[in-house]
């Protein structure tokens, strides 16, 4: 999202050899630059507030922070939205996210919506239970769900997808990437992590790879068997930087081979990144 007049939160950043906004320096603009970039989009927007789904981990427990810093804790709801049995570790913990930064906040059960959604479906030319269509329905519904609050409030939903999430298509299409900002679509998770510890977010909140713990997604970290910080490294030097692929493989300790399956891993999920075709450019 392109905020009129005002200059990225990204600009400028400096950088540690691994090409990473990780530095003492960056961390300490990122935390002033954020939240005036959160408060700027909801002054163009003449929005009243922000809408944050949590999930436990540590992208959504950053996201409230800067929109509390931004608009105030008044100003600012969490739904924690779970919807199997095997999520309820961590909406406590986002339920504690919430509480002590004392904004609002819902837990909306989305099973039964998920069961009659399936019921419903259930007729189509597909199964109702294919775990990649159920996992992006989720994803779908949640997002719903934020908009309705969103609607309802004269609120902007804030969604914390990371730099790495948004490149290896760890996200669902028109799902955590269908909001009004995404502050964070710049930063990888590395980055995200040290932006974490520099605010205070507590540690032992959830970490995954492959994306939050709500919206589970297959993670080329696993599937390379490489750790999730030389993925960024990886990610930042070949696709922002375009530095080529031998020079890659030689400053982070990998094989070129290596390199070459993560790229084409992002240009396998480009499609997620892509607005929807048109047969004109017009507007």
């Amino acid at each position: 999202m392109t905020v009129s007049g005002f200059q990225s939160p990204l600009a400028d950043l400096p950088r540690g050899p691994d090409g990473l906004a990780t530095t003492d320096d960056a961390l300490s603009r990122l935390r002033d630059r954020l939240p005036a970039f959160l408060e700027r989009v909801l002054v163009d927007a003449g929005a009243d507030g922000f809408v944050v789904p949590l999930d436990g981990g540590v992208e959504t427990a950053l996201t409230a922070t800067f929109a509390v810093d931004a608009a105030g804790a008044d100003r600012v709801t969490g739904l924690v939205m779970p919807a199997f049995l095997s999520h309820e570790a961590t909406s406590r913990n986002a339920e504690a996210v919430a509480t002590s930064l004392g904004i609002d906040h819902s837990r909306l059960q989305l099973q039964p919506v998920l069961a009659a959604f399936q019921e419903t479906i259930g007729g189509s030319s597909g199964p109702a239970d294919d775990p990649v269509a159920t996992n992006n329905a989720l994803s779908r519904l949640r997002m719903t769900c934020a908009y309705y609050v969103a609607n309802a409030t004269n609120a902007l939903v804030a969604s914390p997808i990371n730099r790495t999430q948004y490149l290896l298509g760890s996200v669902a299409k028109h799902g955590e990437t269908g909001a009004d900002c995404l502050p964070f679509a710049g930063l990888y998770r590395t980055e995200l992590e040290a932006l974490a510890r520099a605010v205070g977010i507590p540690e032992d909140l959830t970490v995954e790879t492959s994306g939050s713990p709500l919206h589970p997604g297959e993670s080329p970290a696993t599937a390379l068997e490489i750790d999730p910080e030389t993925v960024d490294r990886i990610l930042r030097r070949r696709i922002d930087e375009g530095v080529d692929v031998p020079t890659v493989a030689d400053r982070t300790g990998v094989e070129a081979e290596t390199v070459e399956r993560l790229e084409a891993w992002v240009e396998r999920t480009r499609h997620k990144r892509r607005r929807p075709t048109r047969p004109s450019a017009a507007t």
